[in-house]
């Protein structure tokens, strides 16, 4: 599948601090191991880990993010959008960094907002933490043998992982057992980069193993459109952490 990058409108840090708090706190000395905060901190109520896309490459950061933390955190919720190192052909080096980043929010409930590639993260990451409570995916990437096979990324899968798909199955959600907690889904019926079917085998898959998983989709949204603010994946995800 061939298509094109998108340019997603810039939305800086000073952007973001003109509609609500913001404070930024490293975890380490690269300047990609960070977490930045958004709002208020409401005693009491779970703590939103947006968790961002890009493919697990450098190419986007979690700037395309911001609008929806902002938003979020406008509507009363915590929430934290991590930063952390994508290097290629290292896989470890990725989910370390942002493992270590979720170790430093322990002592409140956490519901894992992961959009595409984040999404993978979050669902590997999930069991780890006993604080996540819930792991929403944003048209997440739920299969990497079949997203290899696809060329998904314009080969993002081997690129990351260094060697094909069926030699890394402990990183493959398809072909691991189902998280413990409560698992949504969102995304839109015209993705082109991750495409429904693919969600939908996922679905299926963990089905057979007992786990249920709820899906919104979200009718004429491509992949990209879910990261608009405000847009229907915003007034999804409101309604199911409400």
């Amino acid at each position: 599948m061939t298509t094109s990058h998108p340019v997603f409108p810039p939305y800086s840090l000073d952007d973001a601090a003109r509609e609500v708090s913001v404070s930024v706190i490293k975890y380490g000395d690269d300047s990609d191991q960070l977490l930045e905060f958004y709002g208020e901190n409401h005693l009491g109520k779970a703590t939103l880990v947006l968790i961002h896309g890009g493919y697990w490459r450098n190419l986007f950061d979690r700037e395309h993010m911001r609008p929806l933390a902002v938003a979020l955190a406008k509507s009363g919720y915590n929430v934290v959008l991590p930063e952390f190192r994508r290097v290629a052909g290292n896989p470890e080096t990725t989910l370390r960094d942002l493992g270590f980043a979720l170790s430093t929010l322990n002592g409140s409930q956490l519901i894992l907002i992961g959009y595409s590639s984040g999404g993978h993260l979050a669902l590997l990451l999930a069991d780890k933490f006993p604080e996540v409570s819930t792991v929403i995916g944003l048209a997440p990437v739920t299969d990497l043998v079949e997203s290899q096979r696809r060329e998904l990324g314009r080969g993002a899968v081997s690129e990351w992982l260094g060697r094909d798909a069926d030699q890394r199955p402990e990183l493959d959600p398809m072909v691991r057992p189902p998280i413990k907690a409560e698992t949504i889904f969102i995304q839109g019926d015209s993705d082109e980069r991750v495409p429904l079917d693919i969600t939908e085998s996922y679905i299926r898959e963990m089905a057979k193993h007992g786990k249920t998983i709820a899906l919104t989709v979200l009718p004429e949204t491509s992949h990209f459109q879910m990261m608009e603010v405000p847009s229907s994946t915003l007034d999804a995800i409101v309604k199911v952490i409400n």
